[in-house]
Parts: C-alpha cells; structure tokens; sequence
C-alpha cells in the first residue's frame, strides 16, 4: 500500500496532485524574485538564513493561490499549541493536507508537534493499534497527509507523506511529484501574496510596538 493508492480511495484525484505540484516551484521561484530585490534578504547572511524559514512561507502562499485558481481545494489556518505561529491548511473532502519544508536536500524530517498529533487522529484506520502497521480500510474517507519540499533557489524535491500517530511517515510509500515548471503569471501572483503579507506583518508589529 501506498500514499496514492490511499488518498485516491479518500477521493483525492490526479488533478489535485498536479496542482501541488505546480505551486511548489511557483513558491521557490517567487521567494527568488523577492529576495533578489530585496537586500535584507538577498545581500546580508541574516536575510539568506531567514530565506530558509521563508521558502515554506513561499510555498504555502503558492498553494493557497493555486487552490483559489483552480478551486481544488478549501483552505483555512490552522495554529500550533501556543497559538503563535499559523499554518496552512489545504482540505479536500475530508482529507487535510499540511506543507513542510525539509531543508536543502531533504534532510530535514517534519518535526513533531501536537497540533499534527491531532490530524494524525485521521489516519486512525491506516495503522493497526501500535500506530505503525498498515491497516487501511477503503470505507475510510479521512486522513491528513503532509506535503514536503526541499531545495533552495528552485525545489529538488517535493513528496506527499502520510504519518502515522506517531507522527512517523516512513511506514507507507511516499507519492513524488513531478514538479512543474513555474509558470509566470502564477510566479508574480505568490510575489504580490508575499509582499502584501510582509507589508500587513510590518504594520502589525509597528502597532504592537
């Protein structure tokens, strides 16, 4: 058994997973164009080490815009345990899809937390009660799955995982995505979202201060 096989059974289609794949290097290419013309970021080592969080910034503002192009997907915030950081939520039906950033190369594994412990809860019947073997029931329609991306100025890879409760994801076999070429209008369309983004946090923090 496999991711695909899984999220297809849960009504996910193959339009969805070209659409993810899509949007990811339309994030990494976006995250570029504003870091080459923005010197804080593109100039000075504090600004290229921030670039590292920004690239799943990028990306998540990349499938948002995919999801109101394409009308795939639904999407909320969701927010960790301190309610100080939000994340993306992408849902179809009742599968819920998280992004995450893996490093360079993919070194990096999706770090746990319990916000994810919680939609873990939706893979209950993919795992067997040691919340590791496979026991996947086609009436099963839920599951949370995690999109992972890795690279710098452009993606070296990008997958869809699905955890076990353990928050453990090498269980099942990874989907790969063949990542698309990024398309230009879908390029500036996550620049101007990340501008517009930057521009609301700035005034957030100057009334804060």
């Amino acid at each position: 058994m496999d991711v695909k096989s899984v999220l297809l059974s849960c009504d996910v289609t193959d339009a969805h997973f070209q659409a993810i794949a899509e949007a990811i290097p339309e994030g990494y290419q976006a995250l570029c164009k504003l870091a080459d013309t923005t010197p804080m970021l593109g100039q000075f080592v504090q600004g290229l080490h921030g670039l590292s969080y920004l690239r799943n910034v990028a990306v998540q503002h990349a499938l948002a815009a995919k999801a109101a192009e394409t009308e795939l997907f639904f999407t909320s915030d969701g927010w960790n345990a301190s309610r100080n950081h939000t994340f993306l939520r992408l849902q179809v039906n009742q599968v819920v899809f998280t992004p995450h950033y893996c490093g360079k190369t993919g070194e990096r594994a999706v770090r746990k937390a319990v916000a994810r412990a919680a939609l873990t809860e939706r893979n209950y019947d993919l795992f067997e009660a040691d919340g590791h073997a496979p026991d996947f029931s086609s009436e099963n329609k839920s599951a949370y799955a995690q999109i992972v991306h890795a690279g710098v100025r452009k993606p070296v890879f990008g997958a869809i995982l699905i955890p076990d409760r353990s928050q453990r994801s090498f269980k099942l076999g990874a989907l790969p995505l063949d990542l698309q070429p990024p398309k230009l209008g879908a390029v500036e369309e996550v620049q101007d979202r990340l501008n517009e983004a930057f521009k609301s946090r700035e005034k957030e923090q100057k009334n804060v201060g």
